[in-house]
């Protein structure tokens, strides 16, 4: 994809720098929007993949809410994006449950002991407008890309097994959250929800909504949306319940950059460059899943004439980026876009070693650079004291 804009504005921008595309994110709401339309479907944003204020102007037109995996984010999602809010977590206690009441009328629950023991208290609190969910374990793997990321995975804490969905538990719920999905294509959506009409089917007809979770990879290139649509409607139609989305990464997708600059430059046993952008730190994934993100202008170690390993400013032995190749040496001084960076880094990054938190930042569509929040000292302080 092109990706002259941020080229562009590169040389102006303090480095390390989390930097949003706009027009990609409007862009991806335009998808978003459109399988919510055609199949009649509700659809959510999950802020545990990307939760960045700034940016809900553009996505909050386009969408019915967010979901959230805590009190935390379920006070974002209704302070700042608004709409409906929806929050599933493994595990409450009774002071974080009513906390979060005060932000979500949906409330989805994990096991039927913690579904017996607050869905009274859901009743007594909202009323009418009560929603209360139950997790369930399809025991269906589709996840490949990592068993970290595969919710059933074998001895998953995730969701109750079918088996538990008697006529006693489902008398006290309004819908179904089926979430086993990770950066999958169609025909794993296809599949997940012909899967839960065959083995769930009894307790569809007693529920009003089912939530099918994330990871549908709705705004890759090669989803195919439409074999999508034709299954959502379907499935809506036979079993009389309205489907709920909650995709994530997938939401900004290609939509966003980490900016780093090359702080020095070296040789042992292979040439090393050290940026003031880490692995450990800026983009845990890199080292969780692990994955290899993609820097503009270069290609896999040896590809070009120039391959340097990558590492960041921390005392982690193992904060390396990776092995990268370019076209030209690197330059102390030089700026590295990497790209495909707004889902889960600014969320999951942290201040190890005192390391500077990126920037947030915009980029819109004329071009203009926009910084919505700079860090500094206290908000590496704050939590230590």
């Amino acid at each position: 994809m092109p990706h002259s804009l941020i080229q562009s504005a590169a040389a102006d921008i303090k480095t390390p720098a989390y930097v949003a595309d706009t027009a990609k994110i409007s862009a991806n709401m335009a998808i978003a929007a459109d399988i919510k339309a055609r199949a009649g479907v509700t659809m959510l944003l999950a802020t545990k993949a990307f939760a960045m204020p700034a940016c809900f102007a553009f996505m909050r037109d386009h969408l019915d809410g967010t979901t959230a995996s805590g009190l935390y984010e379920a006070r974002l999602g209704a302070e700042h994006f608004g709409k409906d809010v929806h929050t599933y977590c493994p595990a409450y206690t009774e002071d974080t449950l009513r906390d979060c009441l005060r932000y979500s009328d949906h409330i989805y629950f994990n096991s039927t002991a913690q579904l017996k023991r607050f869905a009274p208290i859901v009743r007594a609190e909202k009323g009418d407008a009560a929603h209360i969910g139950l997790r369930v374990n399809p025991g269906l793997s589709l996840v490949t890309n990592s068993a970290l990321y595969d919710p059933s995975s074998p001895g998953s804490r995730f969701g109750v097994q079918p088996s538990e969905l008697t006529p006693d538990v489902l008398a006290m719920i309004n819908t179904l959250h089926v979430h086993n999905l990770c950066e999958n294509m169609a025909q794993d959506s296809v599949k997940l929800l012909a899967h839960i009409s065959h083995t769930l089917g009894d307790a569809l007809t007693q529920v009003q909504r089912v939530n099918i979770g994330g990871g549908h990879y709705i705004t890759h290139p090669d989803y195919d949306r439409e074999a999508l649509i034709t299954a959502l409607i379907a499935f809506q139609k036979q079993h009389d319940v309205q489907v709920i989305m909650e995709p994530g990464g997938t939401m900004v997708y290609e939509a966003g950059y980490l900016v780093g600059t090359v702080l020095d430059i070296f040789e042992n046993s292979c040439k090393q460059a050290i940026l003031d952008v880490s692995a450990s730190t800026h983009m845990p994934d890199v080292l969780e899943v692990p994955y290899r993100p993609h820097i503009i202008g270069s290609g896999n170690e040896g590809e070009k004439p120039y391959t340097y390993k990558l590492g960041g400013n921390t005392c982690m032995t193992g904060d390396i980026i990776g092995d990268y190749s370019f076209d030209t040496p690197l330059e102390i001084g030089q700026k590295l876009i990497f790209t495909d960076m707004m889902q889960y880094s600014l969320v999951k990054n942290n201040t190890f070693n005192g390391v500077p938190l990126p920037d947030l930042a915009l980029l819109h569509a004329d071009g203009r650079y926009e910084i919505v929040r700079e860090f500094g000292y206290d908000d590496f302080a704050k939590k230590l004291f």
